[in-house]
């Protein structure tokens, strides 16, 4: 049986397709075979076609990795989507990899470098989150308060709210005087 190779080429508002759709011919896919998305362009309609012609044993040829999503889960998710449902071969020639193409060779390489993006994108989840802890822990033990602020009392508000109507101070005013914005002020004022 044939397999068929093809090119998969996603280029952003300023950039130009001519790059990576030569290296992908330089690779050996055909041009009636190459696949190209702007980037703007919502659900990436190539993209799509390309999917549904994909057979087992075929091929997509990619410049870099970061041609199947935005961010590692977005390229986890599309890796997995070509290698194991479509059980298509990937070949990024921005990455030094050997050639996974070959069966049973391939299978295996897919799923380490699958393993092998995973543990990066979570490893990069975990120091974003801590670090964010960090950040607000630091700014806790400045005296930095998160989260709503507790419910000031009736009075407080009722008193605002008539200086407000009485028209002795503006919107603004009202909104520092209760430490909320204009909006939840106004929203508040309009409550029957």
């Amino acid at each position: 049986m044939n397999h068929t190779m093809y090119g998969y080429v996603r280029v952003s508002e300023n950039q130009s397709e001519e790059t990576q759709v030569q290296a992908i011919r330089a690779y050996g896919v055909e041009n009636a075979y190459v696949y190209t998305d702007a980037q703007d362009e919502p659900d990436f309609p190539a993209y799509q076609l390309l999917l549904e012609k994909l057979q087992p044993g075929d091929t997509v040829v990619l410049k870099s990795l970061d041609r199947l999503g935005y961010t590692y889960e977005d390229i986890l998710t599309e890796w997995q989507r070509i290698t194991k449902k479509h059980e298509a071969a990937i070949v990024v020639l921005d990455m030094p990899l050997p050639d996974m193409a070959g069966a049973l060779n391939g299978q295996f390489l897919s799923e380490l470098i699958y393993d092998v993006m995973s543990y990066v994108a979570q490893t990069r989840h975990d120091f974003k989150h801590k670090k964010q802890s960090e950040g607000i822990s630091a700014a806790q033990s400045r005296g930095v308060k998160f989260g709503r602020p507790t419910k000031m009392k009736l009075e407080e508000f009722e008193k605002v709210k008539e200086a407000y109507e009485r028209g002795e101070i503006s919107v603004t005013e009202a909104a520092a005087r209760l430490h909320i914005n204009r909006a939840t002020f106004r929203r508040w004022v309009n409550r029957k």
